[in-house]
């Protein structure tokens, strides 16, 4: 839930800076630091005087919350109320866990069940405050809290989260009325004067005063985690020195606080301590990873952070192989880049003895170059890079990309398969050479492609539109229908064509690959009456009545008002067989009565019609409809008038 998000965007725009990390991290420490109160729970105590098993699991339940593992708390909580359901212990704790999984209406009844039991108390409304807030129901939720108030106004706690609930509806007035009242009761409580800090800096852009606020915190309390992170953050321009000092407290204490070890790193390449920022960067870039398999190709921000990983890992391959002076400026170089320096990365790079006989330092310039938009010499420099070192999967792919938009689609080709070979697992190479086979007109060869990459990222609409575009080109019309249909590409079905081609799939005795062609388009395209139809009898067929019911709604729901009679009668006719076999033989009948009144001529209406009255003990009706349905065409009413 991020409805704090509003004040994450303003402050970041006072403290922009061009590294592509920073605005990322902070939104995700700010958020933190917002709102975990709100999910954290407010602790109780707990009379151990209960039966020994009980305890257990209580207490089990209870250290599964402190270990945030809320589903396993859950279970151990259910157990103890499933054994004694009068311990309002169990159901406060429970509540706290379910919060915690976005169960939010049974959290909610849990707490509702512990105030009833207990009676009403403190922690208990400040707790269902919580919960209503995260279920979007903020009258109720501030009506809950001020009840909590209301029973111990000399606690911290409930205005505290008075605050953060207003400052998440972007209430800021009444946020700093409260955090204000929470420290009036209580001075110790850190949070609340961090909280008014931040917005001392965001509505009145008073950054000396939050600097105050953050420096009395720090006084009672020299460690304090998020006064010294956003103190580091506020210190930046003004005093980088005292910035680097409270970043490196914050590390000692927190050593996987990736947004204050990132701060440092740029601190440190302010000081020009590259060899400092170097490692500090590397460190967030590998904690922060993402997957090769998010890159998209287009120079996002995502696509520019894996840039700075592949990069960086592969420099840790040769900067150690250098001169100590050559491994400093290549180090130096980094963090310019990093910063978004692209032109003192240039020229850090240049002061390199020989560097166009160094890989890293080229394929360095050539990721500078790129970011920088100067495609053309990034290019170059890519191909450098690999002349150098064949072994540079993303130069490779980089380089691919670039022949794929001046249309060397034979170059490109070569380029992916380069990369796959080093990394055969990256299905995203599969999709972006998928796309340069296509334009080369092999389309065997970008069907394989795109279908490695959707085994991997099978809702992808783009990559379903151009596979169904290759077999279209391939000849395989029915399966380009339904990746068309997958896609949400309504426009390129034929109806009437694709009835067509199942037809044809099935006199050929395919059954399973017209039922998986018919599973897919039906799914995507409820408005496909006939493959209803063909898919029905299929199922039918088979005596598969489970997959019919899943599906029998959307087909009766979605009928084209010029959708033939004979296709609408069986569609009807299928749901009165269903009535029949779940014993509902009124609306049976009366379904039966009317699919047959949309087409007099459905032989398999009168002949399941003419069972349900021999269900009835009707036999004469019976034997009407199995002679009308034996008329139509239909061999088995021979056999039913036979059995008579």
């Amino acid at each position: 839930m991020k409805i704090t998000a509003p004040l994450v965007f303003l402050f970041c725009s006072i403290f922009y800076c061009q590294a592509f990390a920073q605005t990322q991290l902070f939104e995700e420490a700010f958020q933190s630091f917002s709102t975990t109160r709100l999910w954290d729970f407010e602790q109780i105590a707990i009379d151990w005087k209960m039966e020994g098993i009980l305890q257990a699991d209580l207490n089990e339940g209870l250290n599964y919350l402190l270990e945030n593992k809320p589903g396993l708390a859950e279970v151990s909580l259910t157990t103890v109320i499933k054994k004694n359901s009068a311990i309002w212990q169990a159901y406060y704790y429970r509540a706290a866990a379910r919060k915690q999984l976005r169960k939010f209406s049974p959290a909610e009844g849990d707490m509702r069940r512990a105030l009833k039991l207990r009676g009403n108390f403190y922690e208990g409304f400040v707790e269902l405050a919580k919960i209503l807030h995260l279920s979007l129901r903020k009258a109720e939720s501030e009506h809950a809290i001020d009840k909590a108030i209301r029973i111990d106004a000399s606690s911290g706690a409930a205005y505290q989260v008075k605050g953060d609930i207003s400052m998440s509806w972007g209430e800021t007035t009444k946020a700093i009325d409260s955090y204000m009242q929470c420290l009036a009761v209580d001075s110790l409580f850190h949070d609340a004067r961090i909280k008014l800090a931040l917005l001392d800096i965001v509505i009145n852009k008073k950054k000396d005063t939050a600097l105050k606020r953050l420096n009395t915190v720090l006084s009672y309390d020299s460690l304090q985690h998020d006064a010294l992170l956003f103190r580091g953050i506020l210190n930046y321009e003004k005093d980088k020195k005292q910035t680097l000092a409270d970043l490196s407290n914050l590390i000692r204490i927190s050593p996987n606080n990736w947004v204050g070890i990132y701060y440092r790193g740029l601190v440190s390449a302010e000081l020009r301590d590259y060899a400092a920022a170097f490692r500090d960067f590397q460190k967030v870039i590998k904690a922060t990873a993402t997957s090769e398999n998010n890159f998209v190709g287009r120079q996002t921000s995502l696509d520019k952070k894996i840039d700075m990983q592949n990069v960086g890992a592969y420099l840790l391959t040769r900067v150690y192989g250098l001169s100590d002076d050559d491994a400093g400026i290549i180090k130096e170089a980094y963090c310019h880049i990093i910063t978004g320096r692209y032109s003192e990365t240039h020229e850090a790079i240049d002061r390199i003895f020989n560097y166009k006989r160094e890989p890293g330092a080229v394929y360095l310039k050539a990721v500078a170059f790129e970011h920088q938009g100067i495609h053309a010499l990034a290019l170059d420099y890519y191909g450098r890079a690999l002349r150098l070192d064949d072994q540079i999967a993303d130069a490779h792919k980089k380089r691919g990309i670039y022949e794929q938009e001046l249309k060397q689609w034979d170059k490109s080709v070569e380029d992916f398969t380069a990369v796959l070979k080093l990394y055969p697992y990256d299905f995203r190479i599969n999709w972006i050479r998928g796309l340069s086979f296509y334009h080369m007109k092999w389309f065997p060869q970008a069907i394989a492609d795109f279908t490695i990459f959707l085994k991997n990222d099978s809702t992808n609409k783009e990559a379903l539109g151009a596979r169904g575009m290759a077999y279209s080109n391939s000849g395989k019309p029915l399966l380009a229908y339904v990746d068309f249909a997958a896609s949400g590409n309504i426009k390129a079905l034929n109806y009437i064509h694709m009835e067509k081609l199942v037809d044809s799939v099935l006199q050929a005795k395919d059954t399973t690959l017209a039922l998986s062609c018919l599973s897919i388009i039906t799914k995507h395209v409820a408005v496909f009456s006939e493959g209803f139809v063909q898919k029905f009898r299929i199922h039918i067929a088979r005596n598969q009545w489970e997959p019919i019911a899943d599906d029998l709604s959307a087909a009766l729901s979605n009928l084209p008002a010029d959708l033939a009679k004979s296709k609408h009668s069986y569609l009807l006719t299928v749901q009165a067989m269903m009535h029949a076999r779940d014993k509902r033989r009124d609306d049976a009948m009366k379904t039966f009565n009317e699919a047959i009144k949309v087409d007099d001529g459905n032989g398999v209406a009168y002949l399941e019609r003419g069972r349900l009255f021999l269900e009835m003990r009707k036999s004469s009706k019976a034997e009407n409809d199995f002679k009308k349905a034996l008329s139509l065409g239909n061999e088995q009413a021979k056999k039913m008038l036979a059995g008579l």
